[in-house]
């Protein structure tokens, strides 16, 4: 499901790049228990393979801090994640992280390149949804 004008533009800026932001198409995929909302930009899905590349955007109506592997002076109320993915073997990799206030003020970039945190999500946990999606995407032709 595509979402508002008015959120698209507000979450466009969290990228941070304004060629990413002008052609990003963020999809919601899923509501967690606490209303966390996960969306992916569709137009970001790049794949090689097994192996995709994609931005997610993660909004915490309450502050998650501990999404975070450091600790920061402010509430963390959203985040632009970059992944990779292994679709072949469930696994990801996450690569970058930019950390917003509840005003979508940046608090904080992390840059993790190949060193950031592997993991294989639980399935039915929302971050396998959000891969699931993007591991079904056809390739880009």
């Amino acid at each position: 499901m595509k979402f508002s004008a008015a959120l698209l533009s507000s979450v466009a800026l969290l990228t941070a790049n304004s060629a990413i932001a002008q052609s990003a198409q963020w999809t919601r995929i899923t509501e967690n228990s606490v209303r966390d909302r996960f969306f992916v930009d569709a137009s970001s899905i790049q794949r090689n393979g097994s192996i995709v590349w994609y931005w997610e955007y993660r909004e915490f109506p309450e502050a998650n801090n501990a999404l975070l592997d450091v600790k920061v002076d402010q509430p963390v109320h959203g985040a632009v994640i970059r992944w990779s993915a292994d679709c072949s073997t469930g696994a990801q990799r996450l690569r970058k992280v930019n950390a917003y206030t509840t005003n979508r003020k940046l608090i904080q970039k992390f840059d993790y390149g190949n060193d950031g945190m592997l993991l294989r999500p639980q399935a039915g946990s929302s971050t396998h949804k959000v891969m699931d999606y993007v591991c079904r995407q056809p390739q880009k032709r």
